[in-house]
């Protein structure tokens, strides 16, 4: 008589996005970096938020450093990026439109705007099922 067992699957892999979500925040930044120099460029700029300010470098500084922070293997580096993501939305979403006058709403402000704040969403979500250590199954 034969013992019926069932196969056994092998482990999934750890939930890393240590590519993925340092892209995504890269790719975000980037973009507002151009934007932020296309609107320098075309006197569209926000007066406090320019080339010009060490306030806007120091702000792409961490944004940069905080990409590198998302592709460490660590739970605080994790949960750092995380909390980045979380705050920069809060800015993206509450702060940003007060600033955004009829004058900077171009085709490439709205656009800017709206694939930033998509690519911000991308990356908290890949953050967050990081956080929770799930898999994206399609």
């Amino acid at each position: 008589m034969s013992v019926l067992t069932t196969p056994t699957r092998p482990s999934p892999a750890p939930v890393r996005y240590a590519i993925e979500i340092p892209v995504v925040v890269v790719a975000a930044f980037t973009l507002s970096v151009a934007h932020t120099v296309y609107a320098w460029r075309s006197d569209l700029a926000d007066p406090d938020f320019t080339v010009t300010s060490p306030l806007t470098w120091g702000f792409y500084a961490v944004a940069f450093a905080m990409a590198a922070v998302a592709a460490r293997p660590e739970r605080w580096a994790h949960v750092a990026s995380t909390g980045f993501l979380v705050v920069v939305l809060g800015i993206s979403v509450f702060y940003y439109p007060t600033t955004f006058t009829l004058e900077q709403q171009t085709t490439f402000g709205w656009f800017e705007n709206d694939v930033y704040v998509g690519l911000l969403v991308l990356a908290l979500y890949l953050s967050v099922m990081r956080l929770r250590r799930r898999a994206i199954v399609l």
